[in-house]
């Protein structure tokens, strides 16, 4: 039977530790409090409820810590479920039993609150960082969460178990949503309040450049994994079971799962690779390899392999699809093949004096190109498939 905890963390929150603990305590009596290094009276606090498991860490290690202390704590004494709180007073326990309701009914998920907000006036930076949070979060992952950065959620720790997690501060909130979504943990949202005091008594941890950093830096990390790299590497990352293991293996496993992949899946991997052909060959040179990522993304696609092939456009190659382009472009402009156009002075000269006719080719080019390309992939990766099935049998 499933058992639910609540992990409240703290630092330095002594004036309102107390009442949090008293709060959750009405709904769910199991309370882990993690100390995470306080220097006031938060210590104190908790102490003054003897059935409140405590966790301290001798110094300040972050949130992220603060959590993964707790989780480590909860799996430990049995729990399967935790909520988190945070120790500031910001979340009412009263919300408590909306998540366990939703537990009750999906009990694979990761839920988040989802924030009214009253009280005092959330500031611009506050805002903006929310739909900053939102955005790339939906961008990466490909699931639309309303408030990304809302600290009560509700925890399946056998998935949290399972998860690769090394983000210690503020970052590890936005990492363990990432890493879930990738994994196929399901993440849904919970209705909640949250009060916002006035500046003066509002006891916040979050700074705003180190923090806001700190998360860019992730999201950037995550959005090239996304967009540049094979879904397989994704699952790497998120994999604790693969902690040590040495890069060969993890170079097998990610080779192994690129070309099961591809034969697995025919038409996409064919489309990827027209895709790719077409749009390195597309006179957009600097951004193909974003622009193959995006409209593979777009369109359902392998953005590993549409992006693998957009690379047609290497610098030994560029030459030669200038030259086509021209040609086809001549040809299709005038009505008559020329097959020495005048190339003295670089291709930048030429591209601007022959603007229409090389765009034009290289439109053409591209798809032809494209076209080419996706079929003959297409024919090989089947006709590999079919080779394989007939050897299983």
């Amino acid at each position: 039977m499933d058992r639910t905890c609540v992990i409240i963390p703290a630092y330095n929150n002594g004036k309102t530790a107390a009442a949090v603990i008293r709060g959750v305590s009405a709904y769910i009596p199991d309370v882990i409090f993690v100390d995470d290094g306080s220097t006031d009276e938060t210590a104190r606090a908790a102490a003054a409820f003897p059935g409140v498991v405590t966790v301290r860490h001798e110094t300040n290690l972050g949130k992220g810590a603060a959590l993964m202390s707790g989780f480590a704590k909860a799996q430990s004494l049995g729990f399967s479920r935790a909520v988190s709180i945070d120790a500031d007073g910001q979340h009412l326990p009263e919300d408590i039993p909306a998540f366990l309701e939703a537990a009750g009914r999906y009990p694979e998920a990761l839920f988040i609150g989802s924030r009214k907000r009253v009280g005092a006036r959330v500031s611009f930076g506050s805002r903006f960082a929310n739909r900053f949070s939102d955005f790339w979060f939906w961008l990466e992952s490909g699931a639309k969460l309303p408030d990304t950065q809302c600290g009560f959620r509700s925890y399946p720790l056998g998935t949290i178990n399972r998860l690769r997690l090394k983000k210690k501060h503020y970052d590890f909130e936005v990492e363990v949503l990432v890493k879930a979504a990738w994994s196929g943990v399901p993440l849904k949202s919970v209705p909640v309040t949250a009060v916002y005091l006035p500046a003066g008594e509002r006891v916040s941890h979050f700074r705003p450049m180190k923090d806001f950093l700190r998360i860019s830096h992730l999201y950037t990390l995550f959005f090239i994994m996304r967009f540049f790299l094979p879904s397989i590497l994704q699952g790497i990352a998120c994999d604790k079971s693969l902690v040590g293991v040495s890069f060969g293996k993890k170079f097998r496993i990610v080779a192994k799962g690129v070309f099961t992949e591809s034969v697995s899946e025919p038409f996409t991997t064919s489309a990827s690779i027209g895709l790719g052909l077409m749009i390195g060959i597309l006179p957009i040179w600097g951004f193909q390899m974003l622009t193959a990522a995006f409209v593979a993304a777009r369109l359902r696609l392998n953005k590993f392999v549409a992006v693998a092939a957009s690379n047609i456009s290497f610098p030994a190659v560029i030459p030669l699809i200038f030259y086509c382009a021209l040609v086809i472009g001549h040809a299709l402009l005038s009505g008559g093949l020329d097959f020495s156009p005048d190339l003295n002075g670089g291709l930048r000269r030429v591209a601007a004096e022959k603007f229409a006719e090389w765009v034009l080719g290289s439109v053409v080019l591209a798809f032809a190109v494209a076209l080419v390309g996706g079929t003959v992939s297409y024919l090989v990766i089947t006709l590999v498939n079919r080779t394989g099935r007939y050897r299983d049998a």
